[in-house]
This record gives C-alpha cells, structure tokens and sequence, in this order.
C-alpha cells in the first residue's frame, strides 16, 4: 500500500469541510483560509479571538466577511483542556486549532455538522480526497479524535502536539501513534484531518467536487 492509497482507505473517497454559508462569497475569492490567517487579514489580534464563546464575525479588506465557530467544546470542558494536553494550556491549544483547516471523513463530518448546525446556515463542501493528497500531502494531518473537544469523552483524551500525523508518512504510523505511548490498547482510525497552509482559489476549485 502506499501512503496515498492508504490515505484514501483511511478517509473515504471524499473529505467534508463545513462553514457558514455566508463564508462560500470570501473562499472563493481568497481560497480556504484558517481563522488565524483570517484574522490577520482583518487586522485582528488572532490570540484575543482564542476561547470564543461566540460565532465571531471578520470583517477582510475585500468587502467580504468571514464567521468563525464557536469554541465551546474547549470552554465546556476548561479543566480537562488544561490538564489533558502536554506543552499547552486550553488558550494555547486553542491558537494552534485556528492555525489549521479541519476536514472530516464523511460519516464524522455529519456528526459534526449537526453538532454546529442548530444557529448557522451550514455549507457543506466535499473535497476528493486523493486530489487533496496529491496536492498537500506534506501539509495533510491526520488525527483519531476531535482534537478540539474536551467533552464528554473528549475529556479524557491526552493528546498534544504529537496527536497529528502526516498522512504521507503512511496508516501504520498514525495508528500506531498512541498505542506506542500506552495510551489506548488497540490502533486507531482517522476522525479528523487538518491542513496546515491556505488552499487558494484555484486549488479549491479544482479539489471540490460538490458544494451542498
């Protein structure tokens, strides 16, 4: 198997990345962007929007907005986010989220939308996942749980840094991950993927393969 097909196996033939429907105007204008580099084009301090309880809202240079999630699945479990992950309090853990852009293998990425759906119009937009990793796989990471909940179950998961793999270094790494720290007894399997650089217009355009 190589590192592509694996991916593939891993995830499904197509990822989920769910957003406002009023963001679609903005990413296809400037690309898919983090909330961190979100801020930065507009001009905001990206750490004063870490642990927001509130959708909020961006307002870029180009006229178009830009409505970030919430982040109450970290506030709603503060003490385990500040004791659960190695090298970060729940503020910092929160600022490396908004660095990156989340996707979902399909069966997840439902789950998460109805968990954000109850107060925003939700776009869906599915990604073909060999395209994807054709075009960043040094930037694709894979991850075995919701790496920013800290609910229910989410409370008891350690996690850290270390929690996201490459997916080009390959499945038996990732599900190896945190069996080798003696975390869990079995392997794991991917509940969430993240990217780490901005996907521009272009790339979008020709990732995506349906926009609901």
């Amino acid at each position: 198997m190589t590192a592509r097909s694996d991916f593939i196996r891993a995830c499904g033939v197509r990822l989920l990345h769910c957003t406002a429907r009023s963001n679609l105007t903005g990413i296809r204008l400037n690309g898919l962007l983090s909330p961190d580099l979100l801020a930065q084009k507009a001009r905001r301090d990206a750490a004063s929007l870490a642990l927001r309880r509130d959708r909020v809202v961006l307002h870029l240079p180009d006229s178009t907005t830009a409505k970030l999630n919430h982040q109450l699945p970290i506030l709603h479990g503060l003490a385990a986010a500040n004791r659960v992950v190695d090298g970060h309090d729940a503020a910092s853990w929160a600022r490396q989220l908004d660095r990156r852009i989340f996707l979902w293998p399909e069966r997840k990425g439902r789950a998460f939308v109805e968990s954000i759906r109850r107060d925003a119009d939700i776009a869906l937009i599915w990604f073909d996942t060999g395209a994807l990793f054709d075009a960043l796989a040094p930037v694709l990471w894979l991850a075995p749980i919701n790496s920013g909940n800290f609910t229910q179950g989410g409370a008891h998961a350690r996690r850290g840094d270390w929690i996201y793999c490459l997916a080009s270094d390959g499945l038996a790494a990732f599900r190896e991950n945190r069996r080798k720290r003696g975390l869990i007894a079995g392997t794991d399997t991917v509940s969430e993927v993240s990217v780490t650089i901005p996907i521009p217009p272009a790339l979008f355009t020709e990732l995506v393969t349906e926009i609901q």
